[in-house]
């Protein structure tokens, strides 16, 4: 299987501090990961700092097998747009409509007309469970939920190879969360996406994850499937999720 993110001997240093220990993991072509652990031990970092939002102190990263650092800003401007985040707190723009918010790529780094992008959107937001009016409503008028399927939506108009989901059902009530990760798990499914979610929910990663990459305190202290780690783990994290189960 192609690799499309490859992960070495990361090290992440933030304020002086170590955030980021020694990381080392692949993605291949259409897997869906999800990095798991606890609150502060360092998940969000770890995207951030594969995305060039954070920069690193030591290690490489290559995505779609080029070493990001060596890239070019055009060659960088490339691998971008085959990537598609959904992070935490949905991120939209408070002065721009819905559709603008799903369609702001288009509007802003192409030449499509504004009645193109906006009908493109329409039809991404239906797909997500949308109704059609929601395109012209600001995004005070939405709900927690509503937010996240809008939040993908941007993500999805760029047909992404990548998706990043950082935190997704955070903050939503168990029905909406439940919603929410049958959508994630349609999406990757209709779309052949490669995704990597990050998340303290062990419930959502047992659901949407085919490997999970355990960290804590900064370091990947186990990897699997949820079922080996089910049966292995002693992490509290992991525990914890089991003994509910049961």
């Amino acid at each position: 299987m192609e690799k499309i993110i490859s992960v070495k001997n990361l090290y992440v240093k933030l304020k002086n501090r170590e955030i980021l220990n020694d990381i080392n993991f692949d993605i291949e072509n259409g897997e869906s990961v999800v990095i798991v652990g606890p609150s502060g031990c360092g998940k969000t970092v770890l995207i951030k700092t594969i995305l060039g939002i954070i920069k690193k102190y030591r290690g490489e990263i290559y995505i779609f097998g080029k070493n990001v650092d060596v890239l070019t800003e055009e060659g960088m401007k490339e691998i971008k747009e085959k990537i598609g985040v959904v992070f935490q707190n949905s991120a939209l723009f408070d002065s721009l409509t819905v559709w603008e918010n799903v369609g702001f790529y288009y509007l802003y780094h192409t030449n499509k007309s504004k009645d193109e992008v906006k009908k493109f959107a329409i039809e991404i937001l239906k797909s997500l469970g949308l109704e059609e009016n929601v395109a012209d409503m600001m995004p005070e008028e939405l709900s927690g939920g509503m937010k996240k399927r809008v939040s993908i939506a941007r993500a999805l108009i760029s047909k992404p190879q990548i998706i990043f989901y950082d935190e997704p059902t955070t903050g939503l009530d168990p029905i909406t969360s439940e919603n929410l990760t049958q959508l994630i798990k349609k999406i990757h499914n209709n779309y052949n996406t490669t995704d990597i979610t990050v998340t303290h929910d062990v419930k959502l990663a047992s659901r949407i994850g085919k490997r999970l990459i355990l960290i804590d305190e900064g370091k990947i202290v186990e990897s699997g499937t949820y079922e080996e780690l089910r049966e292995k783990s002693n992490h509290p994290i992991i525990r914890s999720y089991v003994e509910m189960e049961e």
